[in-house]
């Protein structure tokens, strides 16, 4: 089904509002995990086993909506998913025990991590039939807005809401904001045929896999080690350490803005490659450098070389022609949200029998690999339509 000029202009609004909604989502909800552990009186490892169930749903339901949108066409199941993800989120401020929010947690996670799928696949389907790139904006989109969520819910502490009016709020200002996005007339695909629900990566699909998990280990052990570690190299304060991580996080976001504009220029082979160049060098700056300021330089070159791989990946698995677009980015998002799982306890692993130093340069063979595996983003075999 082909579309005009105005229906991929008001497609494409609609899709970067869902991520804009799913980011705001997934920072609310991030931001209140204190609020619950507290509320609930939850214990440290309790809580890391609610935060194993959120993953391990999200996980989970990658396939189901993978082979959904294959069937109903990514746009119809995104619309649904949207809706299903605010009221999960609500669900989670009834929770009044330990069971009762794992219970919650999961519905929230399964609903979260189908929309991933879909919306990253009604984003490729648009990006397929324009004429520009359009992902890594659309994960900026989802960046900035997990950086407000998670602003607003510091606003919410701050006031004293709880976390039911805090989530209500948002649910219902999200809500509103989806509206149009409903209205939008965008049949998209659909594959009837029938196929497994879930197919391993296969060929140069499983090196995107791959890349996306480096991409999203790295990500992950920044969030949770880089404090730590400028903390023990540096000897500075907490509250300075903190902005290793904030530079990062900016980073991502402006990278993934002007990403396409390269993308379409350049190729997405050669951003990869570029941005594992800057990745690589970002990292043996934080690694060797003795001045914190350098360091920062570091990060920043970090984030600017990691942020365009997942939506680059995103965007080949939607377009490969040995799987539907379904099983492709269902197959690749498992492959890199293992990757956001992993990535912090391997690192952890490591700096208890190593120490911190050598856990943390383990993102150099991120970096590494990034820098000589981007050619796994060039067109599929058959001629498919992808970023290259």
């Amino acid at each position: 089904m082909r579309h005009t000029k105005e229906d991929w202009v008001k497609a494409n609004r609609a899709v970067a509002t869902i991520f804009a909604i799913a980011g705001a989502v997934f920072g609310s909800w991030a931001s209140r995990i204190p609020s619950l552990k507290n509320q609930l009186g939850i214990e440290p490892a309790e809580l890391g086993g609610v935060l194993l169930v959120l993953a391990m749903a999200s996980v989970l339901s990658f396939p189901i909506s993978g082979r959904w949108i294959d069937i109903y066409g990514p746009a119809k199941v995104t619309r649904y998913l949207a809706l299903s993800t605010l009221i999960t989120l609500v669900l989670i401020s009834f929770a009044t025990s330990l069971w009762g929010l794992a219970l919650c947690v999961a519905f929230f996670g399964a609903s979260l991590g189908a929309l991933d799928v879909s919306m990253n696949g009604w984003g490729a389907e648009i990006e397929r039939q324009g004429s520009k790139s359009i992902m890594s904006s659309l994960h900026a989109y989802w960046s900035l807005f997990a950086g407000l969520g998670g602003a607003f819910g510091f606003a919410a502490i701050h006031f004293e809401l709880s976390v039911l009016e805090h989530f209500m709020i948002v649910g219902l200002f999200m809500g509103v904001l989806a509206i149009p996005s409903s209205r939008v007339n965008w049949g998209g695909s659909a594959i009837q045929e029938g196929s497994p629900v879930f197919a391993w990566p296969k060929k140069h699909l499983l090196f995107v896999g791959f890349l996306m998990f480096g991409a999203a280990l790295a990500e992950g052990a920044v969030a949770d080690w880089a404090a730590i570690f400028v903390i023990e190299r540096f000897h500075i304060t907490e509250a300075i350490a903190l902005s290793s991580f904030v530079i990062f996080s900016f980073a991502m976001f402006v990278s993934r803005m002007f990403a396409d504009g390269l993308v379409d220029r350049y190729g997405a082979v050669s951003v990869c490659c570029i941005g594992g160049c800057l990745a690589t060098a970002g990292i043996g700056m934080i690694l060797l450098v003795p001045d914190f300021r350098i360091a920062l330089m570091g990060f920043l070159l970090l984030g600017l070389g990691l942020a365009p791989v997942f939506p680059l990946g995103c965007a080949r698995a939607a377009n490969d022609s040995h799987v539907t677009p379904g099983q492709g980015l269902a197959s690749v998002a498992t492959l890199g949200y293992g990757g956001i799982m992993l990535g912090p306890a391997v690192i952890g692993f490591a700096a208890q029998h190593l120490g911190i130093f050598y856990g943390f340069s383990l993102i150099l063979l991120c970096g590494l690999y990034q820098l000589f595996f981007s050619w796994s983003l060039k067109k599929s075999e058959s001629g498919s339509t992808c970023l290259n």
